[in-house]
């Protein structure tokens, strides 16, 4: 019987293109559904002048538009036959406003338990300079109209941006928009004068401020354009600084090393606080750089990532000599472990592996990119979606005897919920042990002194005492003071 090939790339993008045709064309009905029913029997009918909405049906329209997939503009064409050019612009700037605080608000929600513990993990020195600059990145992207209006307004709250600096940038960045769209639609207009009018607000309210402020910023030294290029070279040098290697030299053969993996779109500097706390307790700790975009966030394809890791693996045990390893790996790096232990010989150098919230089961979150066009480019997302053949094929996968799979995993994980994070084998092996914790999220695996303690109690003593020089005690000395 022919084997069932774990992954498909052409099945991936025949399916992805199929699943965004069939949204495409269902966010396209609901919208024309919900505005005949409001307008009348077609949507030219929703901006003709005779419409009859009151200010408040209205209002209550603005904020429900971005439930039913409609442009922000779109507002505006029917506000400017309802109310006239100067009431209907006004009205569509305040259902702006009232459509920002609700994504935005769903956007907080969403980047709580997701983003900010992900911008801490791998970029918390970006993150902490995307806030201070907020108002700055918040008015360009309302004032860009390729960006979606209300996919920036879920950006701002993902991000953390202050509610003041979302509301008044909103204010001035949309109002352009607002004006054009209710001047366009008004049954006297002509499109020149529409034209004029929206370029001379511009020129009043955005062209003047930003010329204004260009030359205030100059005088302090530095211009917007400079300050902007920040954000730029902030992100760039903390991925290349926290994600150097360097390579390992002092490395025992009488001593079990650790190999960590992190997990999906992180970096290196995702281990950085669990790394350290396993150093401090006197393991030998190696981790890699996994690729992926940019080099660094971690996209690769799982099995190619098995086939990267069992080559940086068998490199090092030649290098210096080691017979066996432990691995600790988080997220995705728990199915690239898995898959090296059980279908590529790994367990012939590896005993133990503890897998930290690994989507055993898949992750929901993953149809977030398949329904985007990043399902065409990252192929792990196929690979972990719930249900996907790499993951049958890896339930079925017989467990080596001698190997031990410790599978942490909680309630609070967003990730890989409850079971979802606990490999259960066809069939059930005593060889797979489950450790519930369930006061510990997704990123908290990383940071948890819990559950650095339980890794050490599973992994036993890290092995004869070495040397350390001098570098190497004081740094252990911080680190302890730190706590």
């Amino acid at each position: 019987m022919e084997q069932e090939q774990p992954y498909s790339y052409r099945e991936q993008i025949l399916w992805v293109l199929l699943i965004e045709a069939m949204i495409v064309a269902g966010l396209m009905f609901v919208s024309t559904f919900f505005w005949t029913s409001i307008c009348g029997d077609s949507l030219k009918s929703c901006v003709d002048y005779d419409t009859s909405l009151g200010p408040i049906a209205f209002l209550l329209l603005s904020a429900l538009r971005p439930f039913v997939f409609t442009p922000f503009f779109f507002m505006g064409l029917i506000a400017g036959p309802a109310f006239g050019t100067l009431h209907g612009t006004a009205y569509t700037l305040i259902g702006g406003l009232a459509s920002t605080v609700i994504i935005t608000g769903i956007g907080r929600i969403l980047g709580k338990q997701l983003v900010t513990p992900w911008m801490t993990a791998n970029l918390p020195q970006t993150s902490t300079f995307i806030r201070q600059q907020d108002y700055k990145i918040a008015f360009f992207l309302r004032l860009v109209p390729l960006v979606p209006f209300d996919l920036a307004s879920l950006f701002f709250g993902a991000l953390g941006f202050r509610w003041r600096h979302i509301l008044w940038t909103t204010l001035a960045g949309s109002l352009p928009e607002a004006l054009l769209f209710a001047r366009m639609s008004s049954p006297t207009a002509t499109l020149t004068e529409s034209a004029f009018d929206t370029l001379a607000l511009i020129a009043v309210a955005v062209i003047l401020p930003l010329a204004a402020g260009e030359f205030l910023a100059r005088r302090n030294g530095r211009s917007m354009w400079q300050q902007a290029r920040l954000v730029y070279v902030e992100l760039v040098n903390e991925v290349r600084r926290n994600n150097r290697i360097k390579r390992r030299t002092n490395l025992s053969p009488d001593r079990t090393p650790i190999i960590l993996l992190y997990g999906f779109f992180s970096t290196r500097r995702s281990l950085r606080i669990l790394e350290r706390h396993l150093t401090a307790k006197g393991y030998d700790v190696i981790s890699f750089n996994l690729g992926g975009l940019l080099g660094t966030f971690f996209t690769s394809s799982i099995l190619d990532s098995a086939t990267f890791i069992d080559g940086k693996i068998k490199r090092q045990l030649d290098r210096h000599g080691i017979k066996n390893i432990h691995i600790v790996a988080h997220s995705k790096g728990g199915l690239v472990a898995l898959w090296w232990l059980l279908r590529m010989g790994g367990n012939q150098f590896c005993k133990k592996v503890v897998t930290l919230g690994t989507p055993f089961k898949g992750s929901r979150l993953t149809y977030l990119a398949l329904i985007t066009p990043l399902g065409l480019i990252w192929r792990d997302m196929w690979q972990m979606r719930p249900g996907s053949a790499f993951l049958k094929q890896l339930d079925r996968s017989p467990i080596p005897q001698g190997l031990d799979i410790y599978c942490f995993h909680s309630t609070r994980d967003r990730v890989a919920t409850g079971k979802d994070g606990l490999y259960q084998p066809e069939p059930r092996s005593s060889q797979v042990h489950p450790i519930q914790l369930d006061e510990v999220s997704h990123f908290e695996f990383l940071s948890s002194r819990g559950v650095v303690d339980q890794i050490a109690a599973i992994l036993g003593p890290p092995g004869p005492t070495k040397a350390k020089d001098n570098s190497e005690s004081n740094a252990e000395n911080v680190l302890l003071q730190q706590g």
